[in-house]
């Protein structure tokens, strides 16, 4: 607080103490710490370089602890909150956005919150019960989060390029029609580059990359343009008919494993209810479009042969 309002006397207002108060705990902070916090000279505070790395390494569990109220509020109330969903942007495009869509449809006055933030965080704040719902592909990358993990579909691989493409009239590709075209890649450590790279890797060819992104939207862009081709599947590309993109299955096949995740524990009505629109709507995408149908796959349980129910209107 004392760095956020640039004195000890407006931490100490902002705290309701007095400054006096406000010093003698930063002494017994210290004193526990076994750390010199503050230099103190001129009557003013400074950090010193240990209380500099101090807060750098404790920034995220301060800012926990000031949401402890918030946090509480949220396990007072899980089905009075609004329905809290959150994604990838790639994902929330392609699943949740249409779904929502539909569900709110039904359901007439509830509420909804869509975000978007990255893996990391998306598996830690689910986990926290920030959001009630996620959806990611497996494997779940932060291995001490307590998520329930509950399968959803598997997307074959496919070779996304534009509609002009010399192999979009193809019905299939092999690997050895791709090896020696233009790709379009993700940066390396992301999940699609990963693939790309193992895929590579694993039929002994250097994929030929003209161009980089860290953003699968621009990615996808840049093949619609005609820059090269990419790696993708239905659920990262997205379901609906695209006038400048093609997909097309690979051989031998690979699948991508996507499922819906949520923090352990009791889930709200909604939640529930939103999670089996999700498998209706994908259940119902593939029964009316048999190209879709040869390229998605579902777990036993997450099949889904009729429309979720409505929720009452006051039912968040």
């Amino acid at each position: 607080m004392i760095v956020r309002t640039g004195s000890l006397a407006s931490a100490a207002d902002r705290l309701g103490m007095s400054p006096s108060a406000a010093s003698r705990m930063i002494g017994v902070l210290e004193h526990e710490l076994k750390l010199t916090l503050f230099s103190r000279r001129n009557r003013n505070l400074d950090l010193t370089g240990e209380g500099r790395e101090f807060l750098r390494r404790s920034q995220h569990i301060l800012e926990g602890l000031e949401r402890l109220t918030d946090i509480a509020a949220q396990v007072r109330s899980v089905d009075s909150d609004p329905l809290r969903l959150v994604s990838t942007v790639p994902l929330a495009i392609s699943v949740f956005s249409p779904v929502l869509a539909i569900w709110q449809a039904e359901n007439p006055g509830v509420r909804s919150v869509l975000n978007i933030e990255t893996r990391f965080d998306l598996e830690s704040k689910v986990a926290a019960r920030e959001y009630n719902l996620g959806i990611l592909s497996l494997p779940v990358e932060n291995a001490i989060v307590d998520l329930d993990v509950e399968p959803l579909v598997s997307a074959r691989y496919e070779v996304a390029m534009a509609r002009g493409h010399r192999l979009a009239n193809r019905e299939t590709l092999t690997i050895q029609d791709i090896v020696d075209e233009d790709f379009v890649a993700l940066r390396p450590a992301q999940r699609w580059r990963k693939r790309l790279d193992a895929m590579a890797m694993s039929h002994s060819f250097a994929p030929r990359i003209v161009s980089e992104t860290s953003s699968s939207a621009a990615a996808l862009d840049l093949v619609r343009n005609g820059l090269g081709v990419t790696l993708a599947d239905r659920i990262h590309a997205g379901l609906q008919e695209d006038e400048r993109l093609v997909l097309r299955p690979l051989e031998p096949d690979m699948w991508t494993d996507y499922c819906l995740v949520t923090g352990k524990g009791r889930t709200s009505v909604a939640t529930r209810d939103f999670s089996n629109r999700i498998r209706a709507w994908l259940t119902e995408r593939c029964y009316s479009s048999p190209a879709l149908a040869r390229v998605l796959r579902f777990a036993p349980e997450a099949v889904s042969s009729r429309p979720a129910r409505s929720l009452p209107a006051t039912a968040n």
